[in-house]
């Protein structure tokens, strides 16, 4: 074995070469973009491409560059094909050059890709979002929907600067039927990579005023096939699919149709034909309107016409009626008047009856109740009398101690435990620091007062 061995230079220059001599041409790649990114000066593009397996996991993956000449023929070739800018996650077919270099190792460089393939790619894209909501049971859960009677409060997601939305206000205001719609925008962003993102915000923001509106309108004007990607995407189709308010669009192309319009309650192919669609609406209801309040006069008049004759029937039979009815009336009222004199009279009679009993029952019931009362109130004496005098006795007691603790809080009887009272000009003093010395005083013991001159403080 070789002690020197080979340099790191030297072993990956033998590899450079053998891959050299092996890979010769180029070569068609079938890939995902990713990382992708443009240098500012030079303008070469840098990015990955990938492989993935059928669970999404990564199973090849190898740095790729396409120089500036060839990216500005593939971004041509790619608007006249109507695809957007290449961007990460695209699936591409690219005419590829394998390079290995001693420093940056292995990498592909693009010197082409095949528009053809990226559409056919996006076509499947878009059907695998249409049978993936048709699974899950929400492509037509949008148009069952019933649209509100009448339709006329909007809440609009548009660019508040496309000439489309302009387009589709000045439809509704100058309409020359004369209806009123009310509208709110909430702005978001109709083209770019940030559209689905943007157009989902504005979703979310409406449903904060859900009850406010009869339905959501999107609208675009114009643009970019490539920029109807973003309404193929299934995250913003299921969302329309769901969302709780009729969904109306018009994204502004006449010859494609959307994921979106598949699931959206009404799909208008201009801003201007979703203008016409709402104005229509509001027409046709007005109309509706009218005719019922035609129908509604004319069932009038008839009912009127048809009261007016019964009117005249029944004033024609009034006097025979009303005749007949004052004697009836008299009849009655004589019938009664015989029924209450005899209900009356034995009204009477028995109330008599009943008086003279309780006359008679009076003076036994009296006497009755009176003993009973008598009775009750021995007891009651006799139940009382005990509780008295004990309740007597301890009051009496109570009393006893009260006096004996009068007596002996008394001052005099204070005085005559040994205490005295001292009196400085007439004020009793309590604290030596009040007096001085010379100061006369005047003391009071429990029998007779003497009388003293300080001599000294302490």
């Amino acid at each position: 074995m070789s002690t020197t061995g080979y340099s790191l230079s030297q072993l990956l220059g033998s590899v450079r070469r053998c891959l050299e001599a092996g890979f010769v041409g180029r070569y068609w790649v079938r890939a995902e973009t990713s990382d992708l990114r443009r240098s500012g000066a030079a303008g070469h593009c840098y990015l990955e491409l990938l492989e993935k397996g059928e669970r999404g996991a990564v199973v090849a993956r190898v740095r790729a560059n396409i120089w500036a000449g060839s990216y500005e023929d593939i971004s041509k070739r790619f608007a006249r094909a109507g695809l957007p800018a290449l961007s990460s996650g695209v699936m591409i077919l690219a005419l590829v050059q394998v390079s290995y270099h001693e420093q940056f190792g292995l990498s592909l460089i693009i010197h082409d890709i095949d528009p053809s393939y990226s559409l056919g790619e996006i076509t499947r894209l878009r059907m695998q979002t249409i049978a993936r909501l048709k699974k899950d049971g929400i492509f037509t859960a949008n148009k069952e929907l019933a649209l509100p009677q009448p339709l006329q409060r909007l809440a609009i997601i548009s660019s508040p600067s496309a000439a489309g939305y302009g387009d589709f206000m000045n439809h509704l205001r100058e309409n020359k039927y004369g209806v009123v719609v009310y509208t709110a925008l909430f702005p978001a962003q109709m083209q770019g990579e940030q559209t689905t993102d943007s157009v989902l915000a504005a979703l979310e923001r409406i449903l904060e005023y859900q009850d406010l509106f009869d339905a959501v309108v999107i609208i675009r004007g114009g643009g970019a096939v490539s920029d109807l990607r973003a309404f193929d995407c299934y995250e913003l189709c299921a969302v329309c699919a769901q969302y709780p308010l009729p969904v109306i669009v018009g994204i502004g192309h006449e010859r494609d149709e959307t994921v979106l319009d598949l699931v959206a309650h009404t799909s208008q192919k201009t801003p201007t034909a979703v203008a016409d669609f709402v104005v229509g609406r509001l027409v046709e209801e007005l109309e509706e309107v009218e005719l019922l309040a035609q129908r509604l006069r004319q069932s009038l008049s008839m009912l009127s016409l048809g009261r007016h004759h019964w009117l005249g029937a029944v004033l024609g039979r009034l006097p025979s009626v009303a005749g007949q009815a004052l004697q009836q009336a008299h009849r009655q009222q004589a019938e009664l008047r015989g029924r209450l004199s005899d209900v009356s009279r034995q009204m009477l009679h028995r109330h008599s009856q009943t008086l003279a009993q309780h006359t008679r029952l009076l003076p036994y019931l009296s006497r009755s109740y009176l003993q009973m009362q008598r009775l009750a109130l021995g007891q009651i004496g006799q139940r009382m009398a005990s509780p008295l005098k004990a309740h007597q006795a301890r009051w009496i007691g109570r009393l006893d101690q009260y006096e004996q603790a009068l007596r002996l809080a008394h001052p005099d009887s204070i005085l005559k435990r040994g205490f005295a009272v001292i009196e400085r000009s007439g004020v009793i003093v309590t604290e030596a620091s009040a007096l001085s010395e010379g100061d006369r005083l005047r003391i009071r013991l429990g029998s007779g007062t003497v009388e003293s001159i300080v001599a000294k403080v302490e």
